[in-house]
């Protein structure tokens, strides 16, 4: 194991490209989410936007804002990244679409660009331990009444929760207020949840919250994998979760994510 949280970081999620990348073709709810996600950050935009993705993975969300006409500019900081992104731009020739490596830590060190819409998805940010330092870098990236949009990992996952019943000593994992080591295919990764106020607070005074909606409150993720078995079911689940919290019926901050839309206001 790597002491390093940078190095981890770099190496857990470069090794696992290949697994996002089929599951984002493949899976159900990976597919089901991601519209999801989509669908909401398409509803802030503009045609013709640009859109800077933090934390783009292996680009699976940059390469789908970039088909659909939005300027994309994709940032992360694992090498596996630049590679599986830049691939992507050759092959399919998208010139509205580019890389720069850089941590959340470093996005400073994007010059000379403004965005209409700053976007990170599946918990990216979950590994960031000092949040207000990462959103005091959005002003100065965003247009004049620009758009923030962030799918994040909350504290309350009710179906990790109910694992209790069964002896899982992590069900309450995400309560720990110093974070946990996560385990991302043998690199212990520094990981830390937080509330949607958590979130609106580190934000800070420059921006206004718009909207908040919950994912996956009723069914299980994929990491049950005994569960995936029950496909009929979990898509019933899948689409029930959609239905009520498009309207807002439960608490927000209860599931496995919840995306969160801030506009800026000076």
């Amino acid at each position: 194991m790597e002491n390093n949280p940078a190095e981890n970081i770099n190496l857990g999620f470069s090794s696992i490209y290949e697994e996002y990348e089929a599951l984002s073709k493949e899976n159900y709810c990976d597919i089901f989410r991601r519209r999801i996600i989509r669908k909401h950050v398409e509803s802030f935009l503009n045609p013709q936007d640009t859109i800077l993705e933090i934390n783009a993975g292996s680009g699976i969300d940059a390469v789908y804002f970039a088909k659909n006409g939005y300027s994309v500019l994709a940032t992360d900081i694992a090498d596996n990244s630049e590679i599986y992104i830049n691939n992507k731009i050759k092959a399919e020739n998208l010139k509205n679409l580019a890389f720069q490596k850089c941590s959340f830590t470093d996005l400073k060190s994007i010059k000379n660009r403004k965005f209409n819409h700053i976007f990170s998805n599946y918990g990216g940010l979950n590994c960031a331990e000092n949040l207000e330092n990462v959103f005091s870098q959005f002003n100065d990236l965003l247009q004049p009444n620009g758009f923030v949009s962030l799918v994040i990992m909350p504290k309350y996952y009710p179906w990790e929760m109910a694992t209790v019943l069964k002896g899982n000593k992590n069900a309450f994992r995400r309560w720990k207020k110093n974070g946990v080591l996560a385990n991302v295919n043998g690199h212990l990764i520094p990981t830390f949840y937080y509330s949607p106020k958590q979130i609106k607070k580190a934000m800070g005074n420059n921006f206004k919250t718009v909207s908040t909606k919950n994912i996956g409150t009723f069914y299980p993720s994929l990491h049950y994998a005994s569960l995936q078995k029950h496909q009929k079911t979990i898509r019933f689940l899948m689409h029930f979760d959609f239905w009520i919290n498009e309207r807002s019926l439960i608490p927000k901050g209860l599931g496995d994510y919840f995306i969160i839309t801030f506009q800026k206001t000076e």
